[in-house]
């Protein structure tokens, strides 16, 4: 134990521990003096005070003055970190050598009490602890620890304790965190201990985070690694019923679950069998909702699943009002998301200023099964016949292509829902063509893979830190570290690959599915942070490139390394017939869109790597059915410190809140810069008071306010350019959140138009500028210089609503 530990303090005030705790976390002697000035009165007043609560009320202290000064983060975190090695190593200051030692004793209690799994004892455990490095317990943020913490590091629970409590008995640290991840992952290897240490290194190092189930479950006797679930329920009691009880089952294991419900007859149609009416789409979608609702996978997270609909269904008016907050509760879906499989007819429609007609699936089976111009041809025939009288007046409606998209946009406004999704673009640009039709996509609209009565699809899913790939070279200042990133991305696609063996499947059909494509989606964030470090502003044309070039070299050696692995362990089992046998790539999908719907893909195709000799090696074999997908990265973002997935930063400062609670983010490469330009003091409360803005703040350079605008100051067009020029190296897709200032539903639909042309699969959220903010208090404002921008909590922004229904198991 430590000798703060040790010694006794009842001769010493709390303000004196106080001082000894700030100074060995590393704060200079100014920053001690101001926190202990605003702490020592919270400690004083009590009769008695623990050296935990002397810790707690400094890090408090600390985060309450992170907008001031956020170099003082780094105190923050080895605060928290004292108590959580107090808790796991029983030592707040533990040395090298106890840390390590200690390691081989958690696996062997966890195991003993069934938290992981026996197969972990057969690891070299003194060799794997040589391998731990404390220090990396550093590289996180204190918003990454705090995540750690409350959701992913294992605990031992007694019978009624709360799981996401401080008290309960924490037996991780963030290295064995990362050490048992990395074990659970490489089970089957042929040499697991060196490949956990592999696997190790690049997580450890912040280079590559898989996704939530993965980080909760790899090594546990339940090893639910995969991210997404894909499902089409068919249109019978039997498959809506058994399809109920299976997203109960993969929900409880910490899958996500995207569920088309198309094929689901309307309301009002004939059902022969029991002589009566069906009930419709609506009332099963309220089942499912209240179904996610009751699983909340252990107290660490909320069940999740998207709704999916095709916009030709006759109940798409009711439909789109699952999300309302008003209503009858019966015909609303409060937890579950809800999407649209737009077929690229309706975006023509949309266009031309035409009709669209409105069907019952009843009528209409064979829509949901077809795409590109079959799809065309064989709706047209349904409208013929409707005018023809050919079909049950109740069956259809019509109305005009353009009214109904207004719709749709403005409630995306209200609710954030629905979220557009091309039913085309997801097929016609699939690898696993030949192995089924994609009916929908995922509960963040990445993952594209076909399901049927047979099968459900299964992604599994880890991202690339782009950041953690930067390096200093001398003369040549921050670059990125092209070699470091092809082997994070090798040892990537190895994880993942194993993950589909190792997993632990609730559902036969999803097993089954998984073991014949084999797919999987390693995604990439950091983005937004990488482009400010690098000096480009989010969306002009150096960032694009940067993009395009980067996201080229992480699809290159994705997919040769499953080449590779396909000669190490064998291709997948639907190989042969697959878009990969005959050499295709991503890109060249392009081609195949471009020729489905008679008109230009206009996307930049302009290519550095040698993707003829990958050709060749592609059509021997791939191990993977699918080998990238764009995650949102929410969460896992937070607990590797950088930006999320492709998005921009939302602001200069502001914060976060998640089911692990609520955390001030602030860019820290503006902050260095402003610091380096001598602006820092002059300037720090404006920006609290402009809610991140910096547009307003005459003190900041305009070389600045060009490089770091708010989410809502860089044009909605330039994400999408953004996300196509990602595209076109993604075999799957690309989760896209768009962020409008103006409300305009002209602008909406332009934009929306603009990522079908461009090709893209999918977009994610819509937010909107909100139109009100709170007053600030804990600045002084001008209230004459008031400017209606979004909402405002205490001292700092607060995210926009919708993003606390973000999805977390893709993140």
């Amino acid at each position: 134990m430590t000798g703060l530990d040790r010694r006794s303090h009842a001769d010493v005030s709390p303000a004196e521990v106080a001082r000894a705790l700030l100074e060995r976390a590393g704060a200079d002697p100014i920053a001690v003096d101001q926190l202990l000035c605003e702490a020592t009165p919270l400690l004083n007043g009590r009769s008695e005070v623990s050296l935990r609560q002397i810790e707690t009320v400094l890090v408090e202290t600390v985060l309450q003055n992170l907008h001031l000064e956020p170099d003082l983060e780094p105190v923050a975190l080895r605060l928290r970190l004292r108590h959580l090695y107090r808790q796991a190593l029983g030592d707040a200051e533990p040395a090298e050598a106890a840390y390590r030692r200690a390691f081989q004793g958690y696996v062997r209690q966890a195991v003993s009490t069934g938290l992981l799994d026996r197969r972990l004892l057969d690891f070299e455990l003194e060799a794997l602890a040589a391998r731990l490095m404390p220090e990396r317990d550093q590289l996180l943020t204190y918003t990454g620890l705090a995540t750690l913490i409350d959701r992913y590091l294992l605990r031992q629970l007694e019978p009624g304790d709360d799981p996401t409590s401080e008290d309960s008995q924490l037996l991780e640290t963030p290295q064995f965190f990362w050490m048992r991840v990395a074990m659970g992952l490489a089970l089957k290897e042929d040499d697991p201990t060196a490949w956990a240490a592999r696997f190790y290194e690049v997580m450890s190092t912040l280079r590559v985070v898989p996704s939530t189930p993965t980080l909760f479950n790899a090594g546990t006797p339940h090893p639910q690694l995969a991210s997404c679930y894909l499902a089409d329920v068919e249109d019978s009691m039997d498959s809506i019923l058994a399809s109920a009880e299976e997203f109960g089952q993969l929900a409880k294991y910490a899958g996500g679950l995207g569920a088309s419900l198309t094929k689901l007859r309307a309301a009002g149609s004939p059902v022969r069998g029991v002589n009566g009416r069906s009930s419709g789409v609506i009332p099963f979608a309220h089942l499912y909702d209240a179904l996610i609702n009751a699983v909340n996978q252990g107290g660490r997270r909320r069940g999740t699943l998207a709704i999916y609909l095709e916009p030709w269904h006759l109940e798409l008016p009711a439909f789109l009002d699952l999300k309302k907050n008003d209503g009858d509760p019966y015909q609303r879906a409060r937890r579950a998301n809800t999407a649209l499989w737009i077929p690229d007819l309706f975006m023509k429609q949309i266009q031309a200023g035409g009709e669209w007609y409105l069907f019952d699936p009843a009528v209409a089976p064979e829509l949901s099964e077809l795409y590109g111009p079959e799809f065309e041809a064989a709706y047209w025939r349904l409208a013929e016949r409707a005018e023809r009288g050919e079909l049950p007046r109740r069956a259809w409606r019509k109305l005009r292509a353009r009214d109904l998209f207004r719709e749709i946009l403005a409630t995306m406004q209200e609710t954030s829902h629905p979220w557009l999704v091309f039913k085309d673009a997801g097929n016609l640009r699939s690898p696993l063509r030949h192995a089924g039709v994609v009916h929908s996509s995922n509960l963040c609209t990445e993952v594209f893979l076909p399901t049927s009565s047979e099968e459900i699809a299964v992604c599994n899913l880890a991202s690339v830190n782009l950041v953690a790939h930067l390096v200093s070279s001398p003369g040549a200042g921050l670059t990125l570290d092209e070699q470091k990133l092809a082997e994070s991305v090798r040892t990537a696609i190895r994880m993942l690959d194993n993950v589909i063996d190792i997993n632990f499947y609730p559902v036969e059909r999803a097993r089954r599915s998984n073991l014949q494509n084999r797919p999987v989606g390693l995604g990439v964030m950091g983005f937004a942070d990488a482009f400010a470090r690098l000096g480009m502003a989010y969306g002009d044309e150096a960032s694009e490139e940067w993009t395009d070039r980067v996201v080229e070299l992480i699809s290159f050696h994705a997919i040769a390394a499953s080449a590779e692995l396909a000669r190490e362990r064998g291709p997948f089992p639907r190989f042969a017939g697959s878009a990969w046998s005959a050499g295709t790539l991503p890109i060249d999908t392009l081609d195949d869109l471009e020729a489905a719907r008679g008109r230009p893909v206009t996307v930049d195709r302009s290519a550095r790597l040698p993707w003829d000799e990958l050709r060749a090696e592609v059509a021997r074999g791939m191990r993977n059915g699918t080998v990238m997908a764009i995650a949102p990265t929410a969460s896992i973002s937070l607990i590797a410190g950088t930006s999320p997935s492709l998005d921009p930063y939302y602001a200069a400062l502001f914060t976060r809140q998640n089911l692990s609670g609520k955390f001030l983010e602030v860019n820290r490469t503006l902050v260095d810069e402003i610091k380096a330009r001598g602006l820092w003091e002059s300037v720090r409360e404006r920006l609290v008071e402009e809610r991140g803005d910096l547009r307003f703040i005459d003190e900041i350079p305009d070389d600045l306010k060009r490089r770091f605008p708010t989410a809502y100051q860089v044009p909605p067009e330039a994400y999408v350019r953004l996300a196509a020029r990602a595209q076109k190296w993604v075999d799957m897709g690309i989760s896209r959140n768009l962020y409008f200032q103006e409300r305009a539903l002209e602008r909406m639909e332009a934009v929306y138009l603009t990522a079908w042309e461009l090709g893209l699969k999918s977009t994610y959220y819509v937010f909107m500028a909100p139109r009100m903010y709170a007053e600030q208090s804990t600045v002084r404002v001008n209230k004459a210089l008031k400017r209606p921008r979004w909402n405002l909590e205490e001292h700092v922004l607060e995210g926009d609503p919708a993003a606390d229904l973000a999805c977390e198991v893709c993140q």
